[in-house]
């Protein structure tokens, strides 16, 4: 996927655009894959990490945060069209006990987020979750009425654990069974980078969490960390998300996975076309269904502009700047992909949470310089 002249420059152009000074923290390093048609280009740009000056290349792979909830989804795809389990099983079917106060919740509802699961708690500050983080979570009441739209880890948490029960392997040896490795992701493992692969240098050790339990911002928090071992220092090659680092120690179906930019084009393939997981098309009709706003069963909807035509982009965001999104092919129009890898989290001084560049707005830019660069319009307006 090495740049090239055409879609290569196009990307280049585009992930200049993320680096790019902004009035938010700019992300330092960025890589930025982009393919049509199967054509798939990557470019990097900046920065990998500041205390080095390490450059950043399409070598380097980042802490993919929420994009877990994208390869949780395919593994559940991939075993309801096995038969294995169906979207309107109640989670009390594979979690029994465990499901607590969401027994009723059924797999289609926690993958909308619809489910009333509240969206975060610090699991690993509550003494009630040492035991089992999982069923602490799910003890917890719901928040609002089931069947509106809340975003919750929690929820996905909970998917994630039945999807290694039906499996009946640990979660992670189960999504690289049921996905990665039918599309050949090699390049997509579990807590850390593959072997020898650089990393893009991540948050200011536990800060950002640190931050949301004192202040109670976004989500209040009634728990008392003095005595907590936070992390401290520049977070690189290991999880970022304090549930999936501290909690389980291990990816949970919320997060916990690393990824490069052709590791996370091979997801955006299987979000065009389900098929190449041999999800079968009634099932994989859920991705594209949206009963509420811009969500579909476990990927955002986005509506984008490329050659001059609106095109439906489903995917997802991490929240440590990656992004994995893909249009699948029309009559009239090809298959588009794209994959960014963003250290939005990095700095010196580290930024705060309200400080950060919004990841839709930086994968937004680059999406639309790479088609200014490919599409001109008469005068070379955009």
């Amino acid at each position: 996927m090495a740049a090239g002249t055409g879609l290569g420059s196009a990307a280049a152009a585009g992930v200049a655009t993320v680096v790019a000074p902004q009035p938010r923290h700019a992300p330092p390093g960025a890589v930025l894959s982009i393919a049509i048609d199967g054509d798939a280009r990557a470019a990097a740009a900046g920065t990998a990490d500041l205390a080095t000056g390490e450059p950043a290349t399409v070598a380097h792979a980042q802490d993919l945060a929420s994009i877990g909830k994208v390869l949780t989804t395919l593994a559940v795809h991939v075993l309801a069209s096995r038969g294995a389990l169906a979207l309107t099983d109640p989670l009390s079917r594979f979690l029994g006990e465990r499901a607590g106060a969401h027994a009723d919740a059924t797999v289609d509802e926690l993958l909308r987020h619809r489910a009333g699961v509240r969206e975060w708690w610090p699991l690993y500050l509550d003494p009630a979750a040492r035991a089992d983080p999982l069923a602490a979570a799910l003890r917890m009441a719901p928040r609002g009425a089931a069947g509106v739209r809340r975003y919750s880890d929690l929820g996905m948490m909970a998917v994630g654990e039945a999807v290694a029960r039906v499996a009946g392997m640990p979660f992670a040896d189960a999504v690289r069974r049921l996905v990665l490795e039918p599309l050949d992701a090699r390049t997509i493992s579990p807590s850390a980078p593959v072997a020898d692969a650089p990393a893009l240098t991540g948050p200011d050790g536990d800060a950002i969490e640190r931050e949301m339990v004192r202040s109670g911002d976004p989500y209040p928090v009634e728990l008392d960390d003095r005595g907590f071992a936070w992390r401290t220092g520049p977070v690189r090659a290991s999880i970022a998300d304090g549930n999936a680092h501290h909690a389980f120690g291990a990816p949970a179906g919320h997060a916990g996975w690393f990824g490069d930019a052709r590791g996370l084009d091979r997801v955006a393939a299987a979000i065009a076309r389900p098929e190449l997981l041999g999800i079968a098309p009634a099932i994989a009709a859920g991705l594209r269904e949206a009963r509420d706003p811009e969500q579909g069963q476990g990927v955002r909807h986005y509506r984008v502009r490329w050659r001059g035509a609106e095109r439906l982009l489903l995917g997802h965001p991490g929240f440590t700047g990656a992004f994995v999104g893909a249009a699948a092919a029309t009559r009239t129009e090809p298959e588009l992909r794209v994959a960014l890898l963003a250290n939005r989290l990095h700095g010196d001084p580290a930024p705060s949470r309200t400080a950060l560049a919004d990841v839709e707005t930086l994968w937004r830019g680059a999406l639309a310089e790479a088609d200014r660069i490919l599409h001109p319009t008469p005068g070379g307006r955009p």
